[in-house]
């Protein structure tokens, strides 16, 4: 009987055409796979980025509303500044104080700017950023972020400005005067006419002239933060639509 020997490292009838075969299937099939998984990866990562511009969206829409809000509100009290001022140039308050009294305690009101930043944060700190692919809107997002801390800064100084301003009032306006003409306590309430002509706690026009100064420095800033408040306005008003374009979403 004859015997055949066969290599130990082929199988009978098995040509090498047949091996090449079976590699290329499966060097395809894992080039599939790995297609397949960064497709799956990219469009799970597109919806978490459009889920991220959306939410944007609903940020600058609150932060427009606030700074507005907030912009009225100052140059409200930028023209209780122009009050003040000519009531100390122009009258004597040491006699008729009424109108000191009303106009001087509406510098010591404040409102805060609070960014609405929530979603910038996560972009950041989650290193999210790389998300946006589009290379203008992640610029865009960045140059927004930085302008509204800009803001929050000399928001701060402002809010600074206006603590100083509360300790040389309360050192020159005699409360306890007031409360007995007016209702104990009543200062600070909104739309109170002072009534009585409430005194000083000195009748010095050194102090009126400091109190002037104060509200100067005031204005100053007041200023700065309007323009600074109107470049974010408008910053928040261009990057809503340059969104809004490049993700096709609705406006409204």
């Amino acid at each position: 009987m004859e015997t055949h020997a066969h290599h130990p490292h082929t199988v009978p009838g098995k040509k090498w055409t047949h091996y090449l075969f079976e590699f290329f299937m499966l060097f395809l099939a894992v080039t599939l796979g790995f297609f397949v998984e960064n497709l799956r990866e990219g469009y799970i990562e597109h919806h978490r980025e459009k889920q991220f511009i959306r939410s944007l969206v609903e940020d600058l829409k609150r932060d427009s509303s606030q700074i507005r809000v907030y912009m009225q509100f100052n140059e409200n009290i930028s023209k209780y500044c122009d009050s003040v001022q000519s009531c100390i140039a122009n009258t004597n308050i040491f006699e008729n104080s009424n109108n000191f009294y009303n106009y001087s305690r509406e510098l010591a009101r404040y409102i805060r700017y609070n960014p609405t930043d929530r979603t910038i944060q996560q972009l950041k700190n989650g290193g999210n950023m790389r998300l946006i692919r589009n290379w203008v809107v992640s610029n865009a997002i960045t140059e927004y972020d930085s302008r509204t801390k800009s803001l929050a800064e000399i928001d701060q100084q402002l809010n600074g400005q206006i603590v100083r301003y509360r300790e040389y009032l309360v050192e020159f306006l005699d409360l306890a005067s007031y409360d007995k003409l007016n209702p104990a306590g009543s200062f600070m309430d909104n739309n109170l006419t002072t009534r009585g002509n409430p005194g000083y706690i000195t009748a010095d026009a050194k102090k009126a002239k400091i109190i002037y100064n104060q509200v100067f420095t005031l204005k100053a800033f007041l200023s700065g933060v309007q323009t600074s408040a109107e470049t974010v306005a408008e910053e928040a008003k261009q990057l809503l639509i340059l969104l809004q374009k490049e993700y096709n979403l609705e406006n409204g």
